[in-house]
């Protein structure tokens, strides 16, 4: 398996005592799929604690097709802490399963952490996982091109979901081509062209629910891969 990345939920850096602290102050909140839980633009004073279930966020760009930011399971703390109470969302939240989330207001975590301070170094230390985890996608989306983009999407679901079978990494967990798409910011033509491509060079190879990497430093190279540090490599 490649070193970076992990399955663990993002709070993998609280303590057991942080986590029952907040899930001591959290409002337990019921969501259908295909639910919205904030807009982009939205005022937004609260952070969230997937404890079943699942969430993307994602953005509109210009031509109003939606590009997907980041997704968050079970045992996932996500929001953005900004520097006042209230501040508009940058994301849109939605669910992608019937899920349940712990809802805390940012007022109400800013008292806890003057209360606190292991606690508060804790939640700081979450922060900047939080904000490794924004620079990379901002690096994958920017600077290396769709195929650098894509390729480092691939690395992320192997380090995810991926099993290595021989030489190769098998992922069992397979979006479809929209949907990777929406994760760099690309139609589904462009997808299927570069997956196309990259069958024909023996780098990988697909069925309707399996991607099989063979050539996984062929992708590391495309995607100038950092090797990031656990907690960093995921969608």
């Amino acid at each position: 398996m490649l070193a970076c990345g992990t399955t663990e939920a993002n709070t993998f850096v609280l303590s057991a005592e942080t986590r029952m602290i907040l899930e001591d102050f959290m409002t337990e909140v019921t969501f259908k799929k295909d639910s919205i839980v904030c807009w982009e633009g939205e005022l937004n004073d609260k952070l969230f604690y997937v404890k079943q279930g699942g969430v993307k966020l994602s953005k509109l760009t210009k031509k109003g097709s939606p590009l997907m930011m980041f997704l968050y399971f079970k045992g996932d703390l996500f929001g953005e802490f900004d520097v006042g109470e209230a501040f508009p969302s940058s994301y849109s939240i939605e669910t992608m399963e019937d899920s349940i989330l712990g809802v805390i207001s940012k007022s109400k975590l800013e008292e806890l952490m003057k209360q606190d301070g292991v606690f508060a170094l804790e939640i700081m230390r979450w922060q900047a996982l939080m904000r490794k985890q924004s620079e990379t996608k901002l690096r994958d989306l920017l600077l290396f091109g769709k195929q650098g983009a894509l390729a480092s999407t691939l690395l992320r679901l192997i380090a995810m979901h991926g099993k290595q079978v021989g030489e190769d990494y098998v992922i069992s967990k397979r979006p479809s081509d929209s949907e990777l798409g929406q994760l760099i910011g690309a139609p589904r033509e462009t997808v299927n062209r570069m997956f196309s491509q990259w069958k024909k060079d023996k780098v990988i190879s697909s069925t309707t629910t399996k991607i099989i990497v063979h050539d996984a430093n062929y992708l590391r190279d495309l995607c100038h891969c950092e090797g990031c540090p656990v907690g960093v490599c995921r969608i």
